[in-house]
């Protein structure tokens, strides 16, 4: 195997495990059933709606989505807590690396960007 065949292998599996936007929950208030509707998105808190938190809910993905699919991924997960609405309360976009090394080729590395959103989830109470 040659050393162009091996890194492009290396570069394949970075990108592979980077091409998900991935969603997580963490449950701070109420527990509700899923909500089954359009979860609206909200830059800062609702001033003229009554709601209540129930959890925060995060998102990462690769250097090849979009802020929307990370969105959307938190969108996803806080209805099946029952949110029906979000609050994003920041997003940011460190640089990763990541490196291996083995005694044919020495070491091999790359280089991404990992975008990672947060936001509250809510529950608009009507």
């Amino acid at each position: 195997m040659n050393k162009v065949y091996f890194f492009a292998i290396i570069v394949f599996i970075c990108f592979s495990l980077q091409s998900c936007a991935t969603g997580k929950f963490t449950q701070t208030g109420k527990t509700y059933p899923p909500y089954h509707g359009p979860v609206k998105v909200f830059t800062s808190p609702p001033k003229d709606l009554k709601y209540e938190e129930i959890g925060w809910v995060s998102s990462s993905g690769g250097m090849i989505h979009e802020w929307t699919h990370l969105i959307e991924a938190m969108q996803k997960k806080a209805a099946l807590k029952g949110a029906n609405a979000i609050i994003i309360v920041a997003g940011e976009r460190p640089d990763s690396g990541m490196a291996t090394y083995t005694p044919q080729y020495g070491f091999v590395g790359s280089r991404g960007t990992q975008k990672s959103m947060t936001a509250i989830a809510i529950r608009i109470l009507e």
